[in-house]
């Protein structure tokens, strides 16, 4: 038998739900199945045909069409901006508040995350809030040590689930434990209701502009392929390479819940958020890397909005990873 009860706040709604299973008992935090779930997989089908099968169908431009700096160089630019927005937006400040910022820039960063189209801010915030809440434990969302059903996984299996497979399954992270403070957040809600706007925005008007300003009318289509889908296709599997490689292979000069682990191969594609051992040593820390042997290219951002005088009470790392 499934229970549903519904919470809702500025239209977005909330379903809780709780499943007898016969393997495993229901996981606190966790809603299984119903229209929670339905949209979820709704989302990810969405996504699946139009990211991945335009970045197929760059892939299948790159070998019948010539290309050039154009296309390439606004493929860059824009991983860059991607990676930075998940990085910086998403996960430094709205996850964990390692720094301070003004209300202006707060509503910049949201944007900034979903130009990325890696999801929901909404959602996506409450599954890393679980994430930390369960490290490598049942209840974990997205652990290659355990399904969302808290069912044990290892070897290629956890790395898949771990990589992509958690956003298929029909489990979704309980807004009532996970989504404190959410609900009421107007930046986060309307970052969550226009969602999709920037995420075409991003995928196809963007490169679009580039594209023509670099090299006319010609190069528009082609710039739209590899420098909007197959970018954020990249961008999505540098960053989901923190949950994979990210918590198998690496050094742990920390002692910190799960298997987190500092990997400079994850580091270098994401932008910094491969020193994965130091952030769950010291989640609050808005540097993972903390030497310069741990190159951290996020956090030398927000050295520079600090110094801009954008962001402020930057968190630092006590000392350095050994």
């Amino acid at each position: 038998m499934t229970a549903y009860s519904k919470i809702s706040s500025a239209g977005v709604e909330a379903r809780v739900s709780t499943v007898e299973l016969s393997a495993t008992p229901p996981l606190t935090g966790v809603c299984y199945g119903g229209p929670a779930a339905i949209a979820k997989r709704r989302e990810v089908l969405f996504y699946l045909i139009t990211k991945q099968g335009g970045a197929l169908l760059a892939l299948t431009w790159c070998f019948l069409r010539p290309t050039g700096w154009v296309e390439w160089s606004g493929f860059v630019v824009f991983y860059v901006l991607s990676l930075l927005g998940i990085n910086l937006g998403f996960h430094r400040y709205f996850v964990h508040r390692s720094f301070k910022t003004s209300a202006a820039m707060r509503w910049i960063l949201g944007i900034w995350f979903q130009l990325g189209g890696f999801g929901s801010l909404l959602t996506l915030i409450a599954d890393h809030r679980r994430h930390h809440a369960c490290a490598d434990r049942p209840g974990d969302p997205h652990s290659p040590y355990f399904d969302g059903y808290g069912r044990p996984l290892d070897g290629r299996k956890g790395f898949k689930h771990a990589h992509a497979g958690w956003i298929f399954e029909d489990t979704t992270t309980d807004l009532v434990i996970y989504g404190r403070g959410l609900l009421d957040d107007p930046a986060i809600l309307f970052c969550h209701r226009t969602r999709i706007h920037w995420y075409v925005v991003s995928a196809v008007l963007l490169p679009a502009l580039w594209g023509y300003w670099l090299g006319g009318t010609g190069a528009i289509f082609g710039t739209v392929l590899i420098a909007g889908f197959l970018r954020m296709t990249a961008a999505l599997h540098g960053f989901v390479l923190v949950n994979s490689l990210g918590h198998v292979n690496g050094s742990k000069p920390f002692r910190a819940e799960g298997e987190a682990r500092n990997n400079l191969l994850v580091a270098i594609v994401s932008l910094g958020e491969g020193w994965h051992n130091n952030h769950h040593a010291h989640p609050r820390v808005a540097f993972h890397g903390h030497s310069w042997r741990e190159p951290d290219p996020t956090a030398w951002v927000i050295m520079l909005f600090e110094r801009l005088g954008l962001v402020w009470d930057v968190r630092r790392p006590e000392r350095a990873a050994a």
